[in-house]
């Protein structure tokens, strides 16, 4: 029942996603970028992992003085690699960086993360892979657990409760309208 409606929430809120424009995207994605410039967590951090924006996903404006990483998909988990100008298309249509520094997990201090829908319980809707949920499932008990941020925008806000017991929750969500904690 619940895996159902995830599917069917996560087939209507892409299409929301989808009906964007290229101007609302961006007009969505710098409010949402300045609220994530006043977040202490975001400012105090250095190495962070992103992720390379496809079909309308929030564009993240890289600010100087941090570390990007970004997601290779390696089987069913993520692996966070350096910022580099040398990246492929996979599969998926999403860039990946290629000739460049794999990061442990745990040295990245936060991690921004895309979504086509979420709720006030800080749960998000994904592509359906389940690729964040898996690489960050072994640090939800871990002391040093790293801060996750879903960006998204408020229009992809839903008021069901669809999460299961695989997926993995948010510390915060950061909107166009505001701060989800």
């Amino acid at each position: 029942m619940v895996q159902m409606s995830k599917i069917s929430l996560r087939k209507a809120y892409k299409k929301i996603r989808d009906n964007l424009t290229d101007n609302e995207v961006k007009t969505l994605s710098a409010s949402i970028n300045n609220t994530l410039l006043t977040q202490n967590e975001y400012t105090q951090a250095s190495n962070i992992g992103s992720y390379y924006p496809i079909n309308n996903e929030v564009i993240i404006k890289n600010i100087e003085g941090k570390k990007y990483f970004y997601p290779k998909i390696n089987k069913q988990k993520l692996n966070f690699f350096k910022d580099s100008d040398d990246f492929l298309i996979n599969n998926f249509g999403i860039k990946e960086p290629v000739h460049s520094k794999e990061a442990q997990l745990d040295e990245l201090d936060l991690f921004l993360v895309p979504l086509i829908a979420f709720n006030e319980k800080l749960f998000r809707i994904g592509y359906g892979g389940g690729f964040y949920d898996k690489t960050f499932s072994p640090f939800t008990k871990a002391k040093n657990k790293p801060i996750l941020i879903g960006l998204g925008y408020d229009c992809l806000k839903s008021e069901i409760n669809f999460q299961t017991k695989q997926d993995i929750r948010l510390d915060m969500i950061i909107t166009d309208k505001g701060v989800y904690v």
